[in-house]
């Protein structure tokens, strides 16, 4: 309990102009300054407690004063004084307003509620009534038939534009299946064409690559028979040198003068007119200021394991034999010549590009 409040609650109801006002508007004034009830009562019976000595001293002087003239009375228990209950406020125009407002509407609502609920279940309807609601419900009957008839013909339309998009969507569909019908069937085509191109690339990968092991191999061979050739050229070369060198010069003095091979001309030219035989090969070669090597044998030697063909004369010109190694080495080189054309032919035939011949 405050008892700043409390004293300042008892002083403000000891004030002669507090007094006098109801005791309804002290209580909530003092409940506005933040007054409990506790607090309230202590300062009401605080201040009653103060006014009621006043009263009692009052009393006695009054009596007092009024027993000169009086007989003497008996003095009782003292009388508790209570506060006048407020008087009752006057009604002004806007009470009897909101009462006339008040009135009136319950009265409507009753009435609504009696006429709408209570009468019809109490009294049958009419005839008439009767045939209004018929009436009326016939309308919207009709209005009710008419908008079932539009959303049916617009069900049936909606119906035939939904059957046209889906006979739309069905052609496109058999359209992109047939498309990929004949895709597969292409694909399928284009991967089998693809296998076998693949192969007879690798097939003639493979005959290529024989080809050129084969060529490679024939290369090798062809060069250990050229190393051979030429060891064999250089023995040659070195026997034909050693010939040379022992090959017997005829002497200056066995060589006729002019003057001798004038004169035996002269003896000759007669004899040739006569007969008009050819002159014979001793009178060749005796006319002949150069005299003329000795034949070749007919068989050729075999000189350090070294073969040659036989001798051949032409114009008494007598030329040594071709060896075998040279014989054969040209017959490798037409075989080979052969064998390249028929390894071009094919690759003509089945068509190698050039980056992949060069490449090999």
């Amino acid at each position: 309990m405050n008892e700043d409040l409390v004293q300042s609650a008892v002083s403000f109801l000891k004030d002669p102009n507090v007094t006098s006002s109801p005791l309804n508007k002290k209580v909530e004034f003092l409940q506005t300054k933040g007054l409990n009830e506790q607090e309230i009562e202590e300062a009401l019976n605080r201040a009653n407690a103060s006014s009621n000595p006043s009263t009692s001293i009052a009393q006695p002087s009054s009596v007092g004063s009024s027993a000169h003239t009086h007989a003497p009375a008996s003095f009782g228990p003292p009388i508790d004084y209570y506060n006048v209950p407020p008087a009752i406020p006057d009604r002004t125009w806007k009470d009897y307003f909101i009462m006339a407002t008040a009135t009136a509407g319950v009265t409507y609502g009753l009435y609504q509620v009696v006429s709408r609920y209570v009468i019809p279940s109490l009294i049958p309807p009419t005839q008439s009534s009767i045939d209004a609601d018929k009436q009326q419900i016939d309308e919207e009957f009709v209005k009710i038939d008419k908008l079932l008839e539009q959303l049916a013909s617009e069900q049936k339309e909606i119906k035939q534009s939904n059957e046209e998009k889906l006979s739309e969507i069905d052609d496109a569909i058999n359209n992109v299946n047939d498309f990929l019908t004949k895709y597969n069937k292409d694909k399928l085509v284009f991967d089998d064409d693809l296998r076998l191109m693949k192969l007879e690339i690798d097939n003639l990968k493979n005959s290529v690559e024989k080809n050129l092991n084969l060529t490679k191999d024939n290369v090798k061979d062809d060069l250990s028979n050229i190393n051979e050739e030429l060891i064999s050229l250089k023995n040659l070369i070195k026997l034909r040198s050693s010939k040379d060198i022992e090959r017997k010069i005829t002497p200056v003095s066995s060589i006729p003068s002019a003057s001798e091979i004038l004169k035996k001309a002269k003896k000759s030219v007669p004899a040739a007119i006569v007969t008009q035989e050819p002159p014979t090969v001793q009178q060749a070669t005796e006319a002949s200021p150069v005299p003329v090597p000795a034949p070749a044998p007919a068989a050729a030697p075999k000189e350090n394991g070294v073969r040659f063909s036989e001798a051949t004369s032409l114009n008494g010109v007598t030329a040594g034999g071709i060896p075998e190694w040279q014989m054969k080495h040209k017959l490798k080189e037409q075989e080979q010549m052969e064998q390249e054309k028929v390894i071009k032919d094919t690759i003509d035939n089945v068509g190698v590009p050039a980056w992949q011949l060069n490449q090999s």
